[in-house]
């Protein structure tokens, strides 16, 4: 490993333990915790407990590279809070970037790949249809939520998936239901 490769590694933890003062080290560790269990109770939900690990070192790093945008965009902003829709598309972001969950079975079973990316649709998903969750989609909104969460799926797949195109996506969504 070059000097290079050093002091980018110094500088990177030079900038978690600023994050970790700016936004506290409890506050960091729960929401560590938090997604922790949502992909608990996703892997336990769909059967994948015994063929999926988390792993913890890119789930933390997930979660610290989105506590690391999100201040660097309250100081450009120089805005105190974030909304719901940003923090989740930067959350989703990180999450897809450094992909925490690991297939550790051997098998050809197709249900294990993008697991990562399923995740994220469940986690989406839910986010999205907020206190309307146990409500049922029937009929054709049924046919239109589930083409919207196919496309959502490819999209985090196969496409460039910036946090900006996650909150517009969040935005969106959101402003549809103004209209039924």
């Amino acid at each position: 490993m070059d000097n290079t490769s050093l002091r980018y590694i110094k500088s990177t933890y030079e900038d978690y333990k600023d994050i970790l003062k700016d936004f506290g080290s409890e506050v960091v560790q729960s929401r560590i915790d938090q997604i922790f269990e949502e992909m608990k109770l996703f892997l336990t939900t769909y059967g994948f407990d015994d063929d999926v690990k988390i792993d913890v070192p890119s789930l933390t790093h997930a979660v610290m590279d989105y506590f690391s945008d999100i201040q660097r965009l309250k100081n450009y902003q120089k805005i105190e809070h974030v909304n719901s829709a940003k923090i989740k598309a930067y959350e989703t972001f990180w999450i897809l970037k450094r992909h925490p969950l690991s297939v550790v079975c051997d098998t050809d079973d197709d249900k294990y790949t993008f697991i990562n990316e399923k995740f994220l649709v469940m986690r989406l998903s839910s986010y999205l249809m907020g206190d309307n969750i146990d409500k049922p989609i029937v009929g054709n909104n049924r046919t239109v939520f589930d083409n919207f969460l196919g496309v959502l799926l490819y999209h985090l797949k196969y496409r460039d998936c910036s946090a900006q195109a996650m909150e517009l996506m969040i935005l969106s969504f959101e402003a549809g239901k103004i209209f039924g």
